[in-house]
């Protein structure tokens, strides 16, 4: 099936993480012009996935935190480019803890990248899109966005936010040609070459093995593949192909949609 995704131009935020530089090479693989964002210390990261792909995409090192960097980044890629046509959203932190334990930092940093991340690049791209006549708007969420977990209650309240976002400018841009749609994996563990930068988080791997009842990552993995349906757990690479779909012109009317891919785990 032909995507109709060759030359389309398309931003990706957090590019130098395992989901976001899955979608970076497939967005690529597809023929499109792929500007991968992500901060200073995921530059080199960001030029092993540009050199698996031949060079076919455009590094740009921003903090989407900082409303000034990102409308500088746009600005840039405006003047490159013209417009774009897909933004996918993915640069996010997952911070764990129990409500009566959250400090300010915690609050701060979940809030600055997981929220106004969102907002700020949107909010740039929205009239760039409109330029070509043509928008995607792709927000990486979470199972943790359909169901709220104990422990995650910052990562949690972001997710809900992020969808509630994602349908509103659903249903302001679709007279504009301009899609919004969620996208909600189960959890993503380590594979191969794919970092999953969350499980580093000490504090969330803490919880969720006293959650499991478990003491390693190994068993949460395999008590969560017995648990699912489908006997596995998410991949990096089943992301990538629900975000290639909806960037395409084959999904030009899946509009404010919040899109689990947990193989029936949440079966809603």
């Amino acid at each position: 099936m032909d995507l109709g995704l060759k030359d389309k131009i398309a931003v990706v935020t957090g590019a130098g993480g395992g989901i976001g530089s899955s979608i970076s090479i497939g967005l690529m693989e597809e023929g499109c012009k792929t500007i991968m964002v992500d901060i200073g210390p995921k530059q080199n990261n960001l030029k092993k996935v540009l050199s698996k792909t031949g060079g076919k995409g455009d590094i740009q090192i921003c903090d989407v935190t900082s409303y000034k960097e990102v409308k500088s980044l746009f600005k840039k890629i405006e003047k490159s480019y013209g417009f774009i046509h897909i933004l996918v959203n993915c640069a996010a932190t997952s911070k764990a803890g129990y409500i009566e334990d959250i400090d300010k930092d915690d609050i701060d940093s979940i809030i600055n990248l997981n929220i106004k991340g969102y907002i700020y690049t949107t909010i740039n791209a929205i009239p760039l899109m409109k330029k070509a006549g043509y928008g995607r708007l792709i927000y990486i969420n979470s199972n943790s966005g359909l169901k709220a977990s104990a422990g995650l209650s910052l990562y949690s309240g972001s997710k809900y936010f992020n969808r509630g976002f994602a349908i509103s400018a659903a249903l302001e841009l679709g007279k504009f040609g301009i899609t919004s749609n969620s996208v909600c994996p189960s959890d993503i563990y380590p594979e191969g070459e794919i970092e999953a930068g969350s499980w580093k988080e000490p504090s969330l791997l803490e919880i969720t093995m006293k959650k499991e009842g478990v003491s390693s990552l190994e068993e949460i993995i395999e008590k969560r593949k017995e648990k699912n349906p489908m006997k596995r757990t998410c991949t990096a690479e089943d992301v990538k192909n629900v975000v290639l779909f909806l960037a395409s012109e084959r999904a030009g009317f899946i509009n404010a949609q919040s899109i689990a891919v947990n193989g029936g785990s949440i079966p809603y």
